[in-house]
């Protein structure tokens, strides 16, 4: 991951790298927490995972949906000026659990259509560990570079339709359930799940990047509470003397 030097002015950075130093807005942080958490993950999930009951499945899901679900009415509850980083490393975890969750489910959805080879599954499990590894390398090869790109600006109906295609894939389904056979319908959701999981994965690359990235540049990140910029500021400037003096 790049380290940047004490020296550089975040003003003369590239524009990929400025964006890669800055956390979620905070007029936006809250909802995004709120929509991922309730609304994409434990709204759309827990049907398909209760009926029918597959024990092994819930084990190993409904544990880690119930953490982030309580991590995030502790950060929902509190200001996000004084969660930004917090709510970074949130963000990356509850990648890590509604990707895992979903890559469960259309997993469950598999043997239901009558799939039963471990071999399958075990397959399975390492494609999606190598999906995550792709998500997690482009994000580390987006920011590697100081090397100035042509800025990309993405329309804003694409983040709107990456948020609802999914939900309404799900919802569309069940109506359609009726004239397709069951096998159809069961195959077809085990896709859905996959999209799913994969936003998840991209979810968690895209929020654990910037919370380290952060960390490890943190003398040229601007948060919204002002205390902590005069913290790191001061950090920063004792760090200068040291380095005078030593010399």
């Amino acid at each position: 991951m790049l380290k940047l030097d004490n020296e550089t002015k975040r003003r003369k950075l590239p524009n990929h790298i400025q964006e890669g130093l800055e956390p979620f807005s905070t007029y936006q942080i809250k909802s995004m927490i709120a929509v991922f958490t309730f609304l994409m993950l434990d709204l759309l999930i827990i049907m398909p995972l209760l009926f029918p009951v597959i024990k092994p499945v819930l084990y190993v899901t409904l544990p880690l949906m119930a953490f982030v679900s309580v991590w995030a009415l502790w950060l929902l509850i509190r200001k996000p000026e004084k969660t930004e980083m917090e709510s970074l490393l949130f963000l990356g975890c509850l990648g890590i659990v509604g990707s895992f969750c979903y890559f469960v489910l259309a997993m469950k959805y598999n043997y239901m259509v009558g799939i039963t080879s471990p071999f399958f599954y075990i397959f399975m499990f390492f494609v999606y560990l190598i999906i995550n590894y792709l998500f997690v390398r482009n994000e580390l090869k987006k920011y590697s570079s100081l090397e100035r790109k042509p800025r990309k600006k993405t329309p804003a109906w694409h983040y709107t339709m990456a948020t609802i295609a999914p939900a309404a894939g799900y919802i569309s389904i069940q109506y359609i359930m009726d004239i397709f056979s069951s096998l159809i319908v069961l195959s077809f959701m085990s896709i859905v799940f996959w999209g799913l999981s994969a936003t998840y994965s991209f979810l968690l690359a895209r929020a654990f990047h910037k919370y380290f990235f952060i960390k490890k540049n943190i003398h040229l990140v601007v948060f919204a509470d002002k205390q902590l910029n005069q913290k790191y500021k001061i950090k920063k400037e004792g760090f200068k003397f040291e380095q005078g003096t030593s010399k």
